[in-house]
């Protein structure tokens, strides 16, 4: 028997079914019956529960794509900070995809302190040693654009169910976005004003990101501010 709703707001403690449910993350069991252990929305599927976290810092996996920025230099590559307990290791042939002669080029001449880069986790090891490459289209250092950062675990509402949100972010305010899964976000945007109304909708999501309807609010607001136009 369920006891909650789907994408219903559940906090630890709260009985959420009892019965033979499989439990992915976020619950736990006592006898027969599953509990809450973090506060988050039920994600109910069959048999399967989860609970999404709204809080919690970002822990790398493979594949994820990330958006890190650089703290520190080594001989053959740099750190990032990857919003993260964790910080990633980018070696300067995963970011050129070439042979580089450490000895005859200078890697500061393709990263420095502090700039942003758009990154994939290659592996992260028993350790939590996290290594990094940059070798996708698009990847790489960052430039222009603003940096938004938000709760790790509210990108996949920010992103969508196959990727709904960030679409119609993108169509209602002319703005291009990546989003990193370490709840880092990119936005390019002509109009100022309407980069400033997608850090806005963003931060809305990412405070109302438990309530129904929002991809239609945030739409219709950025559509509402793209026709008031400048003044």
């Amino acid at each position: 028997m369920i006891h909650v709703q789907n994408r219903e707001l559940v906090v630890p403690g709260q009985l959420i079914a009892e019965g033979g449910y499989s439990i992915r993350e976020g619950a736990f069991r006592e006898g027969d019956h599953i509990y809450a252990s973090v506060v988050g929305l039920a994600d109910l599927h069959g048999q399967d529960i989860r609970i999404i976290p709204l809080q919690g810092r970002y822990i790398p996996k493979r594949g994820d794509a990330v958006i890190g920025v650089v703290i520190d230099t080594h001989y053959s590559g740099w750190i990032l900070d990857l919003n993260s307990p964790y910080v990633g290791n980018l070696f300067v042939s995963d970011l050129l995809q070439r042979k580089v002669d450490l000895l005859r080029e200078d890697i500061g001449m393709y990263l420095g302190m502090g700039d942003v880069v758009m990154a994939k986790v290659k592996d992260v090891n028993e350790l939590m040693r996290v290594q990094l490459e940059a070798s996708e289209a698009g990847m790489g250092k960052v430039t222009g654009g603003k940096l938004v950062e938000l709760v790790p675990t509210k990108i996949p509402r920010v992103i969508g169910k196959k990727g709904s949100m960030i679409a119609a972010i993108q169509n209602a305010s002319g703005c291009r976005i990546k989003v990193g899964q370490n709840g880092r976000i990119m936005i390019w945007g002509d109009d100022p004003r309407m980069v400033n109304a997608v850090v806005e909708a963003l931060l809305m999501i990412e405070r109302e990101a438990h309530t129904s309807g929002l991809t239609d609010r945030v739409r219709l607001t950025l559509e509402k501010i793209k026709s008031e136009g400048g003044t």
